[in-house]
């Protein structure tokens, strides 16, 4: 009996020692604390709905099938940039006999550094898509107000994809394809691309928050009502992102380091800039691990916590100073 006892001591001590290398990681733990909670003196998240709900009702349906209007996202998009940005244009291509355009908003000097955060406009079939992802564009707007007037040191450049939903999903023919092909071509050198997609669903409801592996409940909270940062798996680009959400507003970040095999991990734009091995996470409220209205018609403006998305951003604004000055 004493060997027995020993040899499954030894058994659970060596599946604890697992459990505790895992969940340092994957969810590479920090220490932080609050350094200032001023996200909604910068950040007004009226603005943030009005943009979700233009691009949710006005510019429906948004997808491949429909370039008239995603034209109409883009220069709705492009306006609201101008506002902000003296530096905005086109880039266009072509996916069978259509054009479509990724929007671009430039700040900062013209340097070999660039920072990207990007968010895709089209939407998945005739769905309004309100958080996937008429909530990352409208986050993407407001980075472009936030950043007006600072003082750069390096380029920013702010990019709204289409064609990020099937059926090009995956394929060249997505936005941020094309952008982070035209940047390997021109041997620019990207210091983080920060993909914003689906920011602005929380819920305070008890195991509202699900994960695709039934481990990852020991690391993380079961209600949704915080933002995570995703990464590959060996990269540690995600926890200073984290950390900087952590510090500036009081709305709970969590990175996670993953391989790609794991749904969800490369479900958005930040996939393509690591196929060209750029550093990039993936900024997201976790889309269907959370929000169960995503890809169908009750993905609507309404359910959003747009407090909270203000904070997200403002969180990746300050990030975004933090690398800039790095």
């Amino acid at each position: 009996m004493i060997l027995v006892a020993k040899f499954l001591c030894r058994i659970l001590l060596a599946l604890a020692l697992i459990i505790i290398l895992t969940w340092l990681v994957v969810s590479r733990p920090t220490f932080t604390q609050l350094v200032t909670d001023e996200a909604l003196l910068f950040v007004t998240p009226d603005d943030l709905k009005n943009r979700v709900i233009f691009l949710s009702q006005n510019a429906l349906p948004r997808d491949s099938k429909h370039p008239d209007n995603l034209n109409k996202a883009a220069d709705y998009i492009k306006t609201q940039f101008e506002q902000y940005s003296a530096n905005v244009s086109y880039q266009t291509y072509l996916a069978g006999k259509h054009e479509f355009k990724n929007v671009i908003a430039e700040f900062g000097p013209d340097t070999a550094d660039v920072i990207i955060v990007g968010a895709h406009y089209d939407a998945y079939g005739e769905h309004p898509a309100a958080d996937d992802n008429a909530s990352g564009v409208s986050g993407l707007i407001e980075l472009g107000k936030l950043l007006q007037g600072v003082n750069l040191k390096n380029k920013v450049q702010l990019v709204a994809y289409t064609l990020e939903e099937p059926p090009h999903f995956g394929s060249e023919y997505m936005g941020s394809f094309v952008h982070a092909s035209s940047l390997h071509e021109n041997k620019t050198q990207v210091k983080l691309m920060i993909s914003l997609e689906m920011i602005g669903y929380f819920s305070e409801l008890p195991k509202s928050q699900s994960f695709p592996i039934p481990l990852l409940n020991l690391f993380y909270p079961n209600k949704g009502n915080f933002i995570a940062i995703v990464d590959r798996l060996w990269a540690n680009d995600a926890a200073p992102l984290k950390v900087a959400i952590n510090n500036y507003t009081s709305l709970d970040a969590y990175s996670i380091n993953a391989p790609s095999q794991i749904p969800g991990i490369d479900y958005s734009d930040h996939r393509n800039y690591w196929l060209f091995d750029y550093p990039a996470v993936m900024v997201t409220d976790t889309s269907f691990y959370r929000n169960h209205h995503y890809h169908h018609a009750e993905d609507t403006y309404e359910k959003f916590n747009y407090e909270q998305m203000a904070k997200v951003l403002y969180g990746v604004f300050k990030y975004i100073q933090v690398l800039d000055n790095r």
